[in-house]
């Protein structure tokens, strides 16, 4: 799913040699991502191991959590409702 996101949506919009930044999430490492940012001219930085500080989507994972304990719901249900606030 995020390999065709990426491909599709991601990496057409993106200006020529673009720097993409991205966590150590293993399916961020997967060799036809690699070459798919890379056959675009893009660069690849990744997070060093261990350093949400770095990564504010941390931040608002921690509060989808919060969220979802409080309310009880699941986490798609809460990405569904406000998918609509994100932009590219």
């Amino acid at each position: 799913m995020f390999y065709a996101w990426l491909v599709k949506d991601l990496l057409p919009k993106l200006p020529a040699h673009s720097v993409i930044v991205m966590d150590n999430a293993r399916f961020h490492k997967r060799s036809d991502m690699i070459e798919a940012i890379e056959e675009q001219g893009h660069t690849i930085e990744y997070l060093p191991s261990y350093s949400p500080d770095l990564n504010p989507i941390e931040r608002k994972w921690a509060e989808a959590k919060a969220i979802r304990r409080k309310y009880h719901c699941s986490i798609e249900d809460l990405f569904l409702e406000h998918l609509h606030y994100v932009n590219l």
